[in-house]
């Protein structure tokens, strides 16, 4: 037999396998090259690092190494220690497939022919749907267990201890930090309280000396007893996470008392009012400028996130909101950051909030609040209509397989089996959310939303930037423009206190919106009481001839 060169390359996944499992995987891989009398010449192995992206710095080093053809194999122990993302092991096994190299699984036997193109395919398929299992379940869980306010791993938060997977206070640790909330609204400096904290024998649970970072635990608002968890998205395609997206507010556990309280609300109000001051002083003159819509602006041309951007024209300076696409790839138009932030504020105060209204806007809300049930109940009947088709048609496939005589065909059947069975893995996982959802949905009480509504307003009072845009957040879940139209989808859920997510859209032009003769905001009347649950349906915010007809899709 030829004598080949080849590479071992593996991998375990910190969620369910153990640093054993390299050696195990590379003992295999060792005993294989033996026998078929290949010579093993390096060992890439990824310790931690999961195969749904390629992002592995072993991985990547070996790919890089393949130019070279100093070997003629890739062998992993299974095909799912290459890659459990089925565009991501296509990709590399053709790109490797150019210099010559070829990978081979040690304890899966996949020949040259359709067939075992096929079943190797199905393989890394059957990889990829065990992942995105394991990740619903795992997700499942860690929300079931949110909602019991139970620690969901990691180092707890400094004053914090977990006995039984509950957070109890560390009485020695929450003393410092009741001191870093005190001393920081007395307005002592970071680095003074740092000095004392030392100087009197404070300590990190893990012995370490407390440094002038201050900030991330003085912004924390389980230290007066919020329990918060889900707040930011997972991670992309790509592996990297929008640090400033932030999920809908039902896909959010928000569990007042739900910690241990350390610190009571008002002197964490104070800190609050120290830090934003300082924020603001530290702030450079180029970045004076505030936008009241970061984080909520989209493109509808592309799909990309829209910033706040300073520009200057003619000699004069402006602000706009503008598609964060590369310049000249998206042909979305600028649009005045004082035109579109002056006309949601007038939708919200001069419309939603005038007490005038207040028949029209309980009304709103209700048709929000029942729309969002009905979807919710249409939703689960599909997913349990769903899992009852699925469940048929594996019960099909597992009938059929019995019958069968060709040995490949009936493999076949019984791998699109498990393939179906992972299916209804999933659609179960779903339907434990909208049914956990359902659960906690809140009851319909006008009086509720006359005082949301009177809470709300006097909260508007106060018209500084931060209190502006800390109500901005709160109650706009998405602005949507392209070169015609701008759509406002908010979140009436804070009309009656729940946190599950109830939306209603309007949408207006962009050239109503610009006109400078409606920025006297007397020009907007209450919107169309139609509640849009996905953006493509549109309703808008003015009565006119041009959307008249709207109104009568509601009866």
């Amino acid at each position: 037999m030829a004598h080949f060169s080849a590479v071992a390359y593996a991998r375990y996944s910190s969620d369910t396998q153990q640093e054993s499992s390299i050696v195990v995987q590379i003992g295999a891989i060792r005993k294989f090259c033996a026998v078929h009398n290949i010579h093993l010449i390096h060992e890439y192995t990824d310790e931690a690092q999961t195969g749904t992206h390629a992002n592995r710095k072993a991985f990547q080093e070996m790919i890089a190494e393949a130019p070279k053809k100093q070997f003629q194999f890739v062998i992993v122990h299974r095909i799912d220690r290459w890659a459990r993302n089925v565009d991501d092991a296509r990709y590399y096994k053709r790109l490797l497939r150019r210099y010559g190299i070829k990978v081979i699984s040690a304890l899966e036997e996949f020949d040259e022919t359709p067939e075992g193109e096929f079943f190797e395919l199905m393989s890394m398929g059957m990889a990829e749907l065990y992942s995105k299992k394991l990740s619903r379940e795992s997700i499942a869980g860690k929300l079931a267990n949110a909602r019991e306010c139970k620690a969901q791993g990691g180092v707890p938060p400094l004053g914090y201890r977990v006995v039984g997977k509950k957070y109890e206070i560390d009485e020695k640790e929450a003393e410092a930090v009741r001191i870093i909330f005190q001393k920081v609204a007395d307005g002592e400096s970071y680095a003074d309280v740092r000095d004392f904290l030392n100087a009197n024998g404070y300590r990190h649970s893990d012995g370490r000396i407390f440094s002038w970072h201050f900030t991330d635990i003085l912004r924390n608002r389980k230290y007066v007893g919020d329990y918060i968890y889900n707040k930011r998205p997972s991670k992309n395609e790509d592996n990297k996470r929008n640090s400033h997206a932030r999920r809908p507010d039902s896909e959010i556990v928000h569990i007042p008392h739900g910690f241990p309280q350390i610190i009571d609300e008002p002197l964490f109000q104070r800190v609050q009012e120290k830090l934003n001051l300082r924020a603001g002083t530290r702030r450079s003159k180029k970045r004076e400028a505030h936008y009241l819509l970061t984080g909520l602006l989209r493109c509808k041309e592309c799909g990309q996130v829209v910033c706040g951007n300073a520009t200057r024209t003619k000699g004069y300076d402006r602000k706009v909101y503008r598609c964060n696409s590369k310049r000249g790839s998206c042909i979305c138009r600028d649009i005045n950051t004082r035109y579109l932030d002056e006309y949601i504020m007038a939708l919200l105060l001069e419309c939603l909030l005038r007490p005038e209204n207040e028949a029209s806007l309980i009304e709103l809300v209700k048709e929000s609040y029942m729309a969002t049930h009905d979807r919710l109940q249409e939703d689960l009947a599909k997913l349990e209509e769903l899992k009852k088709e699925l469940e048929n048609k594996k019960e099909t496939e597992l009938q059929l397989a019995t019958e069968e005589e060709a040995k490949a065909i009936r493999q076949s059947r019984l791998q699109q089996a498990q393939v179906i069975q992972t299916q209804i893995s999933g659609v179960e996982s779903d339907i434990h959310i909208k049914k956990a959802i359902l659960d906690i949905y809140p009851n319909y009480e006008p009086r509720i939303v006359r005082r949301k509504a009177k809470g709300l307003l006097d909260e508007w009072r106060n018209p500084t930037f931060e209190n502006l845009r800390a109500l901005i957040v709160k109650w706009v879940h998405m602005v949507q423009m392209d070169n015609e139209t701008v759509e406002i989808t908010l979140n009436m859920n804070e009309f009656l206190g729940s946190s599950v997510y109830m939306p209603a859209t309007f949408l207006e032009t962009r050239d109503y919106i610009a006109r400078s003769e409606n920025h006297s905001r007397q020009h907007l009347t209450f919107p169309e009481l139609t509640v849009s649950l996905d953006l493509p349906q549109e309703i808008r915010v003015r009565g006119s001839k041009s959307t008249s007809n709207i109104g009568s899709e509601r009866n």
